[in-house]
């Protein structure tokens, strides 16, 4: 008889039990020094938003005189700040690297030196921008590279292999595509590189399956 209410009683227990662990974290009102926000509440429930602004002086670290903010499994995502209105949030530079704050805004009169990613080159050679009362000041551009190659060809029953995708690519720079399972290229071999030279691509393979290829092959002799 024990054994049995012991039983009935887990069964109640382990619902409940299972529940709390899998509940999702909710959010405490967040800190907000120099604005304020909406819905003021003590607590919010996963992936509830609220919105804020800042006081005179001062202005969110996302573009606008306002932002939004949600509850994520008990953060805030991106955290509700307010920072001084002479600051610059950073700087959206297509196509090149920088040294990033990891507050995500830089100071007034910080200086940022920009890389560009392979294959562009900084137009005017132009690689600095300062923030200068809230705004960067001559920021750089980095345009494609003129002997540069955009995406290589797509190929029937080829992929190119130990690459991410990118849309360009830098002079003299090699891919390598594989013939499909069963396919091969002329010549016998399942793998063959291309290359970017003054921004064209060299021949690429031609994957056929391997008795057809084999019968061409032999019509050569």
């Amino acid at each position: 008889m024990y054994i049995r209410y012991l039983g009935f009683g887990l069964l109640i227990w382990f619902p409940g039990a299972l529940h709390a662990q899998h509940a999702t974290p909710s959010c405490s009102a967040p800190r907000l020094d120099g604005g304020f926000f909406s819905p003021k509440q003590e607590t919010y429930s996963d992936e509830t938003a609220l919105t804020y602004t800042c006081n005179d002086g001062r202005k969110p670290t996302v573009k606008g005189w306002w932002a939004t903010s949600t509850c994520l499994n008990g953060t805030w995502s991106p955290e509700p700040q307010c920072i001084d209105e002479k600051a610059c949030i950073a700087p959206d530079i297509p196509n090149t690297q920088y040294r990033e704050n990891q507050s995500g805004w830089y100071n007034d009169e910080h200086k940022i030196r920009i890389t560009c990613n392979e294959g562009y080159d900084p137009k005017g050679h132009n690689v600095t921008t300062t923030c200068i009362n809230g705004k960067w000041s001559s920021v750089p551009v980095c345009e494609k590279n003129i002997h540069a190659c955009g995406e290589p060809p797509q190929i029937p029953h080829a992929v190119i292999i130990l690459q991410g995708y990118q849309d360009v690519f830098a002079a003299d720079t090699g891919v390598q595509y594989q013939c499909q399972d069963g396919y091969t290229a002329e010549g016998g071999d399942t793998k063959k590189y291309v290359y970017c030279i003054a921004g064209n691509w060299t021949e690429g393979p031609v994957c056929s399956k391997w008795g057809h290829t084999l019968q061409r092959n032999q019509t050569w002799y």
